[in-house]
């Protein structure tokens, strides 16, 4: 039996968490904290304890939404992929899709500084085997050179690049490209990813494309 007691007592706001605050409101703002902090001095050197202070609610608060600092760190990582992200270009026959969207995610990317300090700082730390984000980083490089390696194979069976274009040296290359240009734009705003990746994209296809 629920009686209107027992109602109120259950709507009671819980240990941590802000009076006047939904618990989606709370876990996106310990999110958000996260994502500055990590950003700015790394994954090793944020606590918990600071997250919390810097979303304005307890560690209990803190740690009802994210058990473990790995349970953040998953939560961060699944967000700046969606952040990260540019839709998909509409003709799927564009020779040089994939290297296109790269054009495409270099201008979204040059408008959130948060997220490329967040994943160039992820890089740095994430080398180490012992990392929490280490596996992570592998899946997302391996997917990321398998994408770009299709696209060089699909354009030559469709005739489009010629057949001694080495497929994954190009998709390497361009990868480094893309790290490379994301840490200078870091260090000097000036730089041009989105120009910098257009030309290199134009330098591709005056070496590999076919005659039309």
């Amino acid at each position: 039996m629920t009686t209107a007691a027992s109602r109120s007592r259950s709507a009671r706001r819980r240990p941590g968490r802000p009076r006047g605050q939904d618990s989606a409101v709370v876990r996106e703002a310990a999110l958000v904290a996260a994502m500055e902090l990590i950003a700015r001095q790394g994954f090793a050197a944020t606590s918990m304890s600071q997250v919390a202070h810097a979303a304005g609610i307890s560690p209990s608060g803190l740690a009802h939404h994210f058990r473990s600092k790995q349970a953040l760190l998953g939560a961060v990582l699944a967000r700046r992929d969606e952040l990260d992200a540019v839709p998909p270009r509409p003709d799927e026959d564009e020779p040089w899709r994939a290297y296109r969207e790269l054009v495409d995610l270099a201008r979204h990317n040059m408008d959130n500084r948060q997220i490329v300090a967040l994943f160039m700082t992820m890089v740095g730390e994430a080398v180490a085997p012992e990392h929490p984000a280490h596996e992570w980083m592998l899946r997302h490089y391996r997917d990321v050179l398998a994408q770009l390696t299709a696209q060089v194979r699909t354009d030559q069976e469709a005739g489009r690049v010629r057949e001694d274009a080495p497929a994954e040296r190009i998709a390497r290359e361009t990868i480094a490209l893309m790290d490379g240009l994301q840490v200078q734009w870091l260090l000097d705003p000036e730089v041009d990813m989105s120009r910098a990746m257009a030309e290199h994209l134009a330098d591709l296809r005056r070496c590999w494309d076919l005659a039309p």
